[in-house]
């Protein structure tokens, strides 16, 4: 089960990145992820580098899967992630490659439950691993736990975008508040959700992927929404010290510690 598990995990990395390609390429319903993302671009948006990150979460959910492929078809003693994960990462992946066809298929609806399928997913992996609470090796940590903390993170904050592309779609007046308010709004969520990561999770690779997203909306918005530049850039200064204080009262813990002392 652990084999077919890795085998399966790693193909569906493949087709995630594929698909992703192909999308890019306006190869998919002659739509890119780029062209449907400004049809319904809303304040929340960050900019257009910011969705960079992908390449890094797709390199780091590579290395994953061929170290579990390694683990699984060598008797490694890392396999217990492989076995707690089952499924779930398969499930988040195929969403991943399914958001991407709905996304460019301009079915905003859909990929807002999809997206929402897969952070449930990964935040299931996430619990039936007990990530970031005990004091794993080194490899379980940089091969098992960060690519899940960048994809996870990364989704977190994606999944407030695309609610807030499909309200766009809906044509949502707001209600009693207004664009900025909103935007203003769902940042101070995003901050929260991120500092309840790092002191409740101790996941502050999740929430350095906030700082990246919160950083790139100050930047799109710090000559035309000063309001909502200063609350982002407030937010990911917020983020970045407490990251840092929380690694530094836990530095004992550091995954460079176990490297350098041969925790492996």
């Amino acid at each position: 089960m652990i084999k077919r598990l890795a085998v399966l995990n790693f193909f569906s990395v493949i087709i995630a990145i594929i698909t992703n390609f192909f999308a890019q390429t306006g190869s998919i319903n002659n739509n890119t992820i780029g062209e449907v993302s400004n049809k319904y671009t809303n304040l929340f948006t960050p900019a257009d580098y910011a969705f960079s990150i992908w390449g890094l979460i797709y390199i780091a959910l590579i290395a994953s899967s061929v170290f579990m492929l390694q683990q699984a078809f060598t008797n490694g003693k890392h396999t217990d992630f492989i076995k707690k994960t089952s499924f779930w990462f398969i499930v988040a992946n195929v969403g991943t490659s399914l958001w991407v066809i709905t996304w460019v298929y301009d079915f905003i609806g859909m990929s807002v439950v999809l997206m929402f399928l897969i952070l449930a997913k990964l935040l299931k992996i996430i619990l039936n691993n007990d990530m970031e609470i005990w004091d794993a090796p080194f490899k379980v940590i940089a091969f098992y736990w960060w690519p899940i903390c960048l994809f996870s993170g990364w989704i977190s904050v994606a999944s407030i975008a695309n609610m807030a592309a499909w309200l766009t779609e809906i044509g949502w007046d707001g209600a009693i508040f207004t664009d900025v308010e909103w935007t203003v709004i769902m940042i101070g969520v995003a901050v929260i959700i991120n500092l309840a990561i790092i002191y409740l999770r101790n996941m502050r690779e999740f929430a350095a992927v906030g700082v990246w997203a919160l950083v790139a909306i100050y930047l799109r918005h710090q000559n035309e929404q000063e309001l909502i530049a200063k609350v982002a850039l407030a937010g990911a200064i917020l983020l970045l010290l407490n990251i840092s204080y929380h690694g530094f009262i836990n530095r004992k813990s550091n995954p460079m510690y176990k490297l350098i002392k041969g925790k492996s």
